[in-house]
């Protein structure tokens, strides 16, 4: 399921998975001592790799990789990624003659960053409320 966040041009994808199998630092709590880094104390860890399009300009963004599918150390929250517009330009043809290349204005959803998030959870609603309705369709 996707869902859009008014206003700030994001998206969230609570149908992600982590693309393979989880590292190690999934499983261990995280650490909160004066010489860890960022990826040691963060709940939702994630890594940074390097998107190559040779007819994109840029050619290359960094984007990051979330690590794991649950928060370290929160139990039942999870790890989504957290995904933002960038403007980009998309080559689309040569001029033969003049040996330009045309352009053209494209947007691509890159993954900046991880976040953990509970569930969402669905108000219940009183068995009284639903029996009725159920016997106004037996009259």
């Amino acid at each position: 399921m996707r869902e859009s966040l008014e206003g700030i041009g994001a998206e969230v994808d609570e149908d992600w998975t982590p693309p393979s199998s989880e590292p190690a630092i999934c499983s261990k709590s995280p650490r909160a001592e004066g010489d860890t880094t960022v990826m040691q104390r963060a709940m939702c860890p994630w890594e940074s790799r390097v998107s190559f399009d040779e007819t994109r300009e840029p050619k290359m963004i960094s984007e990051a990789v979330c690590l794991c599918r649950r928060s370290r150390g929160a139990t039942g929250a999870f790890c989504l990624p957290i995904k933002r517009e960038v403007p980009i330009l998309r080559r689309i043809s040569c001029d033969t003659e003049t040996g330009h290349w045309r352009y053209e204005r494209a947007s691509l959803s890159i993954t900046v960053g991880c976040h953990s998030v509970l569930p969402r959870t669905q108000r219940a609603t009183s068995l009284s409320r639903h029996y009725r309705k159920h016997s106004d369709d037996a009259v």
